[in-house]
């Protein structure tokens, strides 16, 4: 067994200790000492990173009472040598805060609607607690997290200790505890008891400032996404920071920000709009020029047309304009950012098939393509050949018209 440092006074960040075992690993070595202030993952809770005297720990888990430090290098140690230990703590102090939150939340929630909490995480980032509800109101975030930060500015005292079964079983626990024997408690001031294995602050009043970020559903549940502390606080500045930046941009104050958003919104949909049919416009009237370069072929008028800069989708566009001429055939094909596609259309009036078209010209230079009989797109030929690709279309279309 560890003695558990982190358990009997969670802001310690430096301690002494015996190694007791060695495990060698392929990359690193595993640690194990008489006692440790390294926190193993658990409970949702990320373990403490840190050193053992200057050797990186990168991993910290516990196997039956046992605490396993993983080394990022061989160990320099041997059974019995004394090392000093010193733990990451900006990663403690953050997890501390994101913990003790989520139990002021949890409990915050069950006794404002009645919810459970079925699962936690606390990420390096982010933290969650996922309840066993579909969704709560805007109204019911609002209030909740109104009324923890103003829990959390009682400066409710937050300790920990350890009881028996019946002892335990005489609180008022959130949840049932998940071991026996004697159990860990930490107590929120007479407001949450939760049997927890993991580290927390002194007082709610180095919670604030708690904020929830996010709602999201998940299969079922409701997954919210907080931040606790000085994350929360971070959270503020850079946000702040750039709601004054948009600010500035727009040479206003920050409130006037979202209506001047909106305003730009408005003007940019305005402008695609025009852009959307000056582009429509354009099409159409590029159309009736390639229409009116038509060569015979039989009785059909064929329009060929290679481009190097008009997209796949601009040319279904003109194919379609095409189409609306009688006895018309498109034969198109654009090499644009260095891919050829070639699309072949007729107008209705007509008996042709283009996908049958398509492929048997495509065949020619080890291409793919097909579709309808009368719109086929395909590719997968070299660009270079592309004005040889229209030859052979010609050619095969002058066969069939006969």
């Amino acid at each position: 067994m560890t003695i558990r440092l982190d358990f009997q006074d969670a802001y310690r960040q430096q301690f002494e200790a015996e190694v007791v075992d060695l495990r060698p690993l392929p990359a690193g070595a595993v640690v194990v000492l008489d006692r440790s202030c390294f926190y193993p993952a658990s409970g949702g809770q990320l373990h403490d990173l840190g050193q053992l005297d200057g050797v990186a720990v990168t991993e910290v888990t516990v196997e039956q009472g046992v605490v396993l430090h993983r080394l990022a290098a061989a160990s320099p140690f041997v059974v019995g040598d004394r090392v000093a230990g010193q733990i990451d703590w900006a990663r403690r102090y953050d997890q501390m805060q994101q913990h003790s939150g989520q139990h002021l939340l949890s409990q915050l929630i069950h006794r404002l609607y009645g919810h459970e909490t079925v699962a936690v995480h606390f990420g390096s980032e982010e933290s969650t607690l996922d309840l066993d509800c579909s969704e709560l109101s805007p109204a019911a975030l609002a209030e909740i997290e109104e009324a923890a930060n103003q829990l959390a500015c009682q400066a409710l005292a937050i300790r920990s200790y350890f009881v028996d079964e019946p002892a335990a079983a005489a609180l008022p626990l959130r949840r049932p505890p998940q071991v026996t024997g004697l159990i860990r408690i930490v107590e929120i001031e007479g407001y949450d008891y939760s049997a927890c294995g993991g580290t927390h602050v002194h007082t709610t009043a180095e919670l604030t400032p708690l904020k929830l970020i996010r709602q999201e559903r998940r299969r079922g549940q409701s997954r919210l996404t907080f931040l606790s502390g000085l994350r929360a606080w971070r959270d503020y500045a850079e946000k702040h920071r750039l709601l004054a930046a948009a600010a500035s941009l727009f040479n206003t104050e920050l409130a006037a920000v979202p209506a001047a958003v909106q305003r730009l919104q408005l003007q940019q949909q305005l402008l695609v709009a025009q852009s959307q049919l000056l582009q429509e416009q354009l099409l159409v009237r590029r159309a009736a020029e390639l229409t009116a370069q038509a060569v015979p072929v039989g009785s059909w008028a064929v329009v060929e047309f290679l481009s190097d800069e008009d997209s796949p989708e601009t040319l279904k566009e003109l194919a379609a304009h095409i189409r609306q001429s009688p006895q018309t055939v498109g034969l198109l094909v654009s090499t644009a950012n260095g891919r050829l596609t070639a699309l072949f259309a007729r107008s209705d009036d007509l008996q042709l098939h283009m996908g049958e078209l398509l492929r048997a010209v495509l065949a020619l230079f080890g291409g793919r393509g097909g579709g309808r009989p009368e719109l086929a797109q395909g590719g997968g030929v070299d660009v270079s050949a592309a004005a040889e690709l229209l030859v052979q279309a010609r050619q095969l279309l002058a066969q069939r018209a006969g």
